[in-house]
């Protein structure tokens, strides 16, 4: 299955993932826990998750390859901060390529993106880039715009989708579970008291991949999950994720060593925060989706195992470079999916250059 939002429902739910989180540093604990009481159910070796077909790598866009040709583009909403990412990825590889960039942002709502389409055929765009919400919509919206090759980014668009462009969700998800698991062997011989995982329930299939490949990620390693804690926390719902973590810390008293997973880094700002209210930050060892480079309360805590990294700010080395070739008349696969990583504290600095944490 794809990255595609088609299970999100509401615009809201879709916007709730892409939010890369509040700005925030401090939290420099540094005190390490006893070893945990609970035994684990036994361990197994596992290599590393493999990445599925459609992953692609990232590729500068040949200079001059635009040249002539309009690329539209609608935009989810550049009110957050993960679609600004993604704009300023594909204003820079669209101008390194030569070719005009006509930029329309939807702000959540499909009578906007009906509005983007309509504007897009009437400047002759000869390829669209579509990053819009409801997929409900897309048909309308397909018609509205001009017949020309349509790369959906996250959220399927489907009748006229050429191909998708997003995240491989479960992947994603297996690759900080297995991180998590390796971490649990070799401190603790798979030990832990409790498994946490911060979701959003609405996003369906998306929330199922991404939350069920990080615990397939860490039984490969140590065995099936116990004492899962599933807490819906709305995506970005850092305030609900708070009081949901405050209940459960109450209801684990005297266990320090509990594994917390979050669908993005938004709800793992707000259990920290939860934590620290009840002087238990160091019971937490963190697992999370969406790496931000600026989110420091995360990176700065002394359990912080990694973050995998969706790359927003380098989809357009996806996106433009392969809507070019497709408007040259050359045949894309159905995914293009984002090369995953996870980011930890000895490799940030050189993925992420600006990293200060």
């Amino acid at each position: 299955m794809n990255g595609s939002w088609k299970r999100a429902g509401r615009f809201g739910a879709a916007l709730a993932l892409v939010l890369a989180g509040a700005l925030a540093c401090g939290d420099n604990a540094t005190s390490t826990p006893e070893q945990p009481a609970s035994a684990g159910t036994g361990t197994t070796t596992a290599a590393p998750p493999s990445p599925p077909a459609g992953v692609v790598e990232f590729q500068q866009a040949e200079p001059g390859s635009g040249k002539g040709i309009t690329i539209g583009f609608t935009q989810l909403s550049l009110a957050s901060g993960f679609p600004q990412d993604v704009q300023k990825g594909v204003e820079e590889q669209a101008k390194r390529a030569g070719a005009e960039l006509i930029t329309c942002d939807s702000k959540m709502d499909a009578a906007k993106a009906l509005d983007c389409a309509n504007l897009f055929k009437t400047r002759g765009a000869q390829g669209l880039i579509t990053f819009q919400a409801d997929t409900n919509a897309a048909p309308r919206i397909c018609a509205a715009g001009p017949a020309v090759p349509v790369l959906a980014v996250d959220i399927s668009q489907k009748p006229c989708e050429t191909s998708f462009v997003g995240a491989a969700n479960a992947y994603a998800g297996q690759l900080i579970g297995y991180e998590l698991g390796k971490h649990f062997k070799e401190k603790f011989d798979c030990k832990y008291d409790a498994f946490v995982s911060l979701e959003a329930l609405q996003v369906g299939e998306v929330n199922e991949q991404r939350m069920g490949g990080i615990r397939q990620g860490f039984a490969s390693v140590c065995g099936e999950v116990r004492n899962l804690r599933k807490l819906d926390a709305g995506g970005a719902g850092g305030d609900v994720a708070q009081k949901l973590m405050t209940d459960t810390l109450t209801a684990l008293p005297g266990q320090h060593h509990i594994i917390l997973v979050g669908i993005n880094e938004d709800g793992i700002l707000g259990a920290l925060a939860a934590a620290r209210a009840q002087n238990r930050t160091n019971d937490l060892y963190l697992g999370v989706q969406n790496f931000n480079p600026k989110n420091c309360v995360i990176y700065q805590h002394p359990n912080w195992i990694g973050s995998v990294a969706y790359f927003p700010e380098r989809y357009g080395e996806i996106l433009v470079p392969n809507l070019i070739k497709a408007i040259k008349g050359e045949k894309l696969p159905a995914q293009l999916l984002v090369p995953h990583l996870v980011i930890n504290k000895a490799n940030a600095k050189q993925n992420y250059p600006d990293y200060a944490c």
